[in-house]
């Protein structure tokens, strides 16, 4: 006979008779389960958080382990520590159900036009996960955030009976239930902006270290997919030094081409509203991509720049992923803008037609965007030969056109790709290039083409004119981050105060450093490649805890 240990709310004896079912059938053996009740369990009137963080509904269950009064016990693995107990060890991973997040509602709230959450603004929606409340108020700042705490069945009637205009839950813990929703209403969240927590869907069959009779009959319900695929996201919780506490998503799987995706989402812990910094890694090796996410995301959830107040300085004055980024980092983000980007229309002998075999070339997002705004207004059907872009953001403005922008390693300007683009292109394999830009645009990219045999037909779409009157969100901020030279050049009429007290003006790019240079500010640091990543890297170098 072998002894399961369960915790004794629906969802969680669901899953324990679903292991026993599964376990006879495999095995033969008998399962009897014993209930427990475990501290999160009992404790209801208190956010998680607040209550405590790893073994709050397995304390329990693994002293019962430990003490040899049972051999098994079942967890949703999302709830399970990364870190293996002391003697103890995650037996086996049974196939996984459904991993998304549920939005469960009642439908005279319901808003077809509000996108991913569709319901209307004001709305109460309840979630006891900081994950889930981070990707709400980033996605939908107008939605009113109440915690939420009881078992599945307690979390659906309190919708019904008004407390909450809808909550958020993990479809498999519906799924498994199968609960009757008696007039509400669900919908999937995508996982694109809601990655699930690292393990959400999975189980988790907890038994002892060496217990070499137990580990071989577990081995007969473990899918080794499954177990792949939710280790890899909690390995990249754990390399983060993240609990149940972190606003921390993760989410792998294997693709149809045998590729492996890893998801993940990742906001500050502060508290300081911020959106959520998102990754997508694609590749054969698994490991590779917890490698390149540890990389790219350690350096944010350290919060290296917990308290510091910053400025930046972006045209239009918009969110970006330059702000998310340092907002996740820990710092409190203001943004400004000095100057605004006005609309140029270009001659209808400027626009390319679908037959011309140009190549496009991009210094800046705003540009792309005008030239494909441009394109559909004149109906034509033009696409590029290849694309090529000054760094980063602008890529990415070419790659939501679908196209596959190659960009400088380095990327320094528009002489740098002026560099990289004679480095690319063949001296017989140089057709024309369009060059969608600003009119007032720095000429390094057509100074370092010139004489070269390439045909670059700039065509002016916008304008930079100055706003005045703008005002600096915060006197005694730590740094001003520069975006632009345009928007340098014009701070002197734009505010009335053209040179912030300050510890650090920080550029983005070298033409950007160029203009601060010669205003005269100090002190200067300068972002050659002008990315989050070394935005991020250089603010920590001068600001950092």
């Amino acid at each position: 006979m072998i002894r399961l240990g369960s915790r004794g709310s629906d969802l969680a004896l669901t899953q324990s008779r679903t292991v026993a079912r599964d376990l006879e059938s495999a095995t033969g053996e008998r399962v009897e389960i014993e209930i427990f009740s475990t501290k999160g369990d009992r404790i209801l009137d208190r956010p998680l958080p607040e209550v405590g963080g790893k073994g709050l509904f397995t304390e329990e269950l693994e002293a019962a382990l430990r003490e040899g009064r049972i051999d098994l016990a079942v967890h949703s693995l999302k709830d399970l520590p990364v870190e293996d107990s002391e003697g103890l060890t995650v037996g086996a991973v049974p196939e996984r159900a459904a991993v998304a997040d549920v939005l469960v509602f009642d439908p005279q709230f319901y808003d077809d036009e509000a996108g991913a959450l569709p319901l209307s603004d004001g709305s109460i929606l309840g979630t006891s996960s900081p994950r889930r409340a981070a990707a709400i108020a980033t996605l939908r700042p107008g939605l009113e955030i109440r915690d939420l705490r009881g078992n599945v069945p307690t979390r659906v009637n309190k919708v019904r009976e008004g407390l909450y205009h809808g909550i958020l839950l993990a479809r498999a813990g519906l799924d498994r239930l199968r609960l009757d929703l008696d007039g509400l209403e669900a919908v999937d969240l995508p996982r694109t902006r809601f990655v699930p927590a690292p393990g959400q869907g999975a189980l988790g069959v907890q038994c002892r270290q060496g217990d070499d009779r137990i580990l071989e009959l577990l081995s007969t319900i473990h899918d080794e997919e499954t177990a792949k695929c939710a280790h890899a996201e909690r390995a990249l919780l754990l390399g983060l030094g993240g609990g149940c506490s972190m606003p921390f998503g993760a989410s792998a799987m294997r693709l149809e081409n045998g590729d492996y995706e890893m998801r993940a989402a990742l906001a500050n812990r502060s508290g300081t509203p911020a959106g959520l910094k998102h990754l997508r890694l694609q590749g054969p090796q698994l490991e590779d991509l917890v490698v390149r996410a540890l990389e790219r995301l350690s350096p944010l959830a350290r919060e290296p720049l917990l308290g510091r107040r910053l400025v930046v300085v972006r045209p239009g004055g918009a969110d970006s992923a330059l702000q998310t980024e340092l907002a996740v980092a820990g710092a409190e983000v203001h943004s400004i803008a000095l100057t605004e980007a006005l609309p140029i229309a270009p001659l209808a002998s400027e626009l390319p037609q679908a037959e011309d075999q140009f190549d496009l070339v991009a210094t800046s997002a705003r540009a792309v965007d005008r030239i494909f705004e441009e394109l559909a207004l004149a109906d034509s059907d033009w696409r590029p030969r290849h694309a090529f872009a000054v760094g980063p953001s602008t890529a990415r403005a070419l790659a939501e056109r679908g196209l596959e922008p190659r960009t400088p390693e380095d990327p320094a300007g528009g002489e740098a790709l002026g560099a990289f683009l004679l480095e690319q292109i063949p001296e017989a394999d140089r057709r024309p290039l369009l060059f969608p830009c600003a009119l007032e645009r720095h000429d390094g990219l057509e100074t370092r083409l010139t004489g070269t045999g390439f045909d670059l037909r700039a065509v002016a779409l916008y304008r930079i004119d100055v706003l005045h009157g703008s005002e600096w969100p915060c006197e005694d901020c730590d740094a001003v981050v520069w975006t632009s030279p345009s928007s340098v050049d014009a701070a002197a009429q734009a505010t009335d105060t053209p040179n912030p007290e300050t510890r650090l003006h920080l550029a983005l790019g070298s033409t950007t450093g160029s203009a601060l240079l010669e205003s005269g500010r100090g002190p200067i640091e300068i972002a050659a490649n002008p990315t989050p990543d070394a935005v991020l890297e250089a603010l920590t170098r001068s600001l950092g805890r």
